[in-house]
């Protein structure tokens, strides 16, 4: 495979660490050299080292593959760090390559051109058996409605059972409605990307426990479905501390999208200020950064709440 890439990409030849790898292995295997010793019986020698074969990966299947996919289009750098995210990429038969290459373009809908792409940024799609793993994910997808396959087919290396339902199950825990949960994930399907105990738990605990956010009175985590995209100790806990020691309470949008500078200035902007009359311009605005993104509905009902009124300021622009 090696001559392969170095004929297609004419890249230097890499530093020999597998020859380096299998020279220690030899020395390790060789029988020690010791002096005889009258009297005692002369050393044995260790047992020989397992022959290499069947850890190796096999070089005419190896060649094979990169063969395959140089012709779908992957440049032999791509090919060279596919193999380093995906090992078992270049030990794998070359006809499940070929059958989820195939899979790819044929029932995904994957553009031919956008192969490389795909390839690249989840090589694990290669090794992935089209009956047993890609088509029910992407009947699944499908089902549940995800937008644009095409351009998420990294998800279809993902298992139903053990990646995608686990999230909307942790949904639904929280005390959402089954559809809301499912809406949730059809339209921010990154939520699939984030490890439940590690991301998503202790969010949403923060969420419900420390913030006090209630999800049945503004509905905030389903109509922010971000949340569970920023770092919780940096910017979700930081931000929302910073606003509880000046009594200030922004919507989430409002409390994380900005930066740290323009977050101080919102908040510095707030300290001391009243909320809009109702009939003031201000009342039905919105607050914009980047794509814009509108807060004021999530404002207006929870301005409704007298109790939270007199406790908090409410900010948005």
């Amino acid at each position: 495979m090696e001559e392969l890439l170095l004929r297609h990409g004419r890249l230097s030849r890499p530093v020999a660490t597998r020859r380096l790898r299998i020279v220690a292995v030899a020395l390790r295997s060789r029988p020690s050299s010791s002096l005889a010793v009258p009297g005692l019986p002369p050393a044995t020698a260790p047992a020989p080292a397992p022959a290499l074969e069947h850890v190796l990966p096999s070089p005419h299947v190896a060649a094979d593959a990169a063969a395959v996919l140089l012709e779908a289009g992957m440049r032999p750098e791509d090919l060279r760090r596919a193999a380093g995210m995906c090992p078992e990429l270049m030990s794998v038969p070359v006809e499940t390559i070929t059958a989820a290459l195939r899979f790819l373009t044929d029932e995904a809908g994957v553009p031919t051109e956008e192969l490389p792409r795909v390839l690249r940024g989840r090589p694990r799609l290669l090794v992935s058996s089209a009956a047993a793993r890609l088509r029910p994910t992407l009947y699944f997808l499908w089902a549940l409605g995800v937008p644009d396959l095409h351009r998420r087919a990294d998800l279809l290396s993902f298992s139903v059972e053990d990646k995608l339902l686990p999230r909307i199950e942790f949904l639904e825990s929280l005390g959402l409605p089954s559809p809301a949960a499912c809406s949730m994930a059809r339209r921010f399907p990154a939520l699939f990307y984030y490890g439940i105990d590690g991301n998503m738990r202790p969010k949403a605990e923060y969420l419900l426990g420390v913030m006090g956010r209630l999800l049945t009175d503004a509905d905030e985590l389903f109509d922010f479905l971000e949340y569970f995209s920023y770092a919780l100790d940096t910017r979700i806990a930081t931000h929302h501390e910073a606003c509880t020691a000046r009594g200030v309470r922004m919507p989430l949008p409002t409390l994380l999208r900005p930066g740290e500078p323009k977050f101080e200035d919102c908040l510095a902007g707030c300290v001391g200020s009243t909320p809009p009359r109702r009939r003031s311009p201000l009342w039905h605005a919105y607050w914009v950064d980047g794509d814009g993104a509108g807060v004021g509905a999530v404002v207006e009902k929870a301005k409704r709440d007298d109790a939270i009124v007199a406790s908090y300021r409410y900010v948005h622009y």
